[in-house]
């Protein structure tokens, strides 16, 4: 995906690289970037409603005794591998 980037005062345009955030499903283990003891699980698709766009999942987060529920974009989450 590419992305466009204004620069200077006549709104010149320069194509930019951007890496596209992985997106998630329902059910997907993730854990959260910055805190990797936390393990979550995905339950709802919020849609884009980050910043630019970016996509929005609340996340159950387990804990005793009771989970707590977050939303957070997909920049901040990182896919747990499915053991098999």
């Amino acid at each position: 995906m590419e992305a466009v980037v204004r620069t200077g005062k006549r709104g010149m345009e320069m194509a930019a690289k951007k890496k596209t955030p992985q997106t998630f499903n329902l059910g997907d283990r993730v854990k959260i970037k910055y805190f990797p003891a936390l393990r979550a699980r995905i339950i709802e698709l919020r849609g884009p409603l980050g910043p630019g766009g970016a996509m929005v999942y609340r996340v159950r987060i387990q804990h005793k005794p009771k989970p707590y529920f977050n939303e957070l974009t997909a920049d901040l989450l990182e896919a747990i591998p499915t053991e098999s």
